[in-house]
């Protein structure tokens, strides 16, 4: 028997298929090219959203919460945002009932000094921005309020611990040398005598002045009026802005708006912050409890001056 082979198929021309798959390639990238080019010749693409996450100059926003003990967090914020090359104003966002008296002061004379060198800066009130919190919106081109914003609270006040009858109870005294009538004063063992209460509310008193002086300075309202109501009192925003206090009832949005007028920049503008730090959740929490409780300590044993 005989068999016959079949007949091969015939080959494929593969460097035609290859050449005009190569072709079809080089048409489709050119033509989205062109209509990339075109895109971005009529200002449609990239869209504006991408635009303000990478290129354009924008508005910095300062984020100011809780109490403020602790300037330096804030301070190496501040530095990380002015260091931007494209942060064009900043928004001071507050939500503070204040703090002590001296890390409140030091962030108030860096955005002062920040606003000194022509940039645009704008105040956010959040929920609260009270005491040593209005203290730091004072340093900036204008102050804008939610109606329901808490803010006031113009004043000084001075806090200390006594233990003494606890300690009588339960049989400690505690025996102090001092260099003088007034070293020591308001610990928690010994109760204040009139004539160190009355020395204290000298420095209480200073301390008042002192943030009266500041609010006089920044606030364009007669002095007299602006004496008469830093007593303490609180303000909502819509009353603050009757007062004076204020300048406008606004969002951080209408901030941040405002700001961009002022430097030159189109509403909507890009909002830089600082970039989030990596730190892990077992320090924080560390760090978090370290602090709570050093400050519980403080509190209950070392007289303090607080802007709150």
């Amino acid at each position: 028997m005989t068999y016959e082979t079949p007949p091969s198929p015939p080959r494929r021309r593969r460097g035609c298929t290859s050449c005009m798959g190569a072709a079809i390639a080089v048409f489709c990238m050119a033509s989205l090219g062109a209509l990339l080019i075109t895109a971005i010749a009529l200002g449609v693409y990239p869209p504006k959203e991408w635009q303000n996450l990478v290129y354009a100059p924008g508005v910095a926003v300062l984020d100011i919460q809780g109490e403020v003990f602790d300037e330096q967090p804030v301070l190496d914020d501040l530095t990380e945002l002015l260091d931007n090359d494209n942060t064009r104003a900043l928004v001071v966002r507050v939500d503070s009932p204040g703090g002590a008296i001296a890390a409140v002061e030091e962030i108030y004379e860096a955005i002062n000094r920040t606003r000194e060198t022509g940039l645009p800066v704008v105040a956010s009130m959040g929920p609260t921005a009270a005491s040593g919190g209005y203290l730091l919106c004072l340093p900036s081109d204008k102050i804008f309020a939610n109606q329901g914003s808490l803010t006031g609270s113009v004043g000084v006040l001075l806090e200390y611990s006594s233990a003494k009858e606890m300690f009588d109870k339960i049989g400690i005294r505690f025996d102090t040398i001092a260099s003088g009538e007034f070293k020591g004063e308001g610990g928690i063992a010994s109760p204040l005598t009139d004539r160190q209460r009355a020395q204290l509310q000298e420095v209480v008193q200073d301390y008042h002045e002192q943030f009266v002086e500041i609010l006089c300075k920044n606030r364009k309202v007669d002095p007299e009026k602006l004496r008469a109501l830093a007593d303490g009192r609180l303000f909502t925003g819509r009353q603050a802005l009757a007062e004076g206090l204020i300048d406008e009832i606004g969002t951080l949005n209408d901030a941040v708006n405002h700001a961009a007028a002022l430097a030159g920049l189109e509403s909507d503008p890009r909002i830089i912050r600082v970039r989030p730090r990596s730190v892990s959740w077992l320090a924080e929490l560390s760090r978090w409890s370290g602090e709570a409780s050093a400050r519980a300590m403080q509190r209950a044993t070392v007289p303090k001056f607080l802007m709150r």
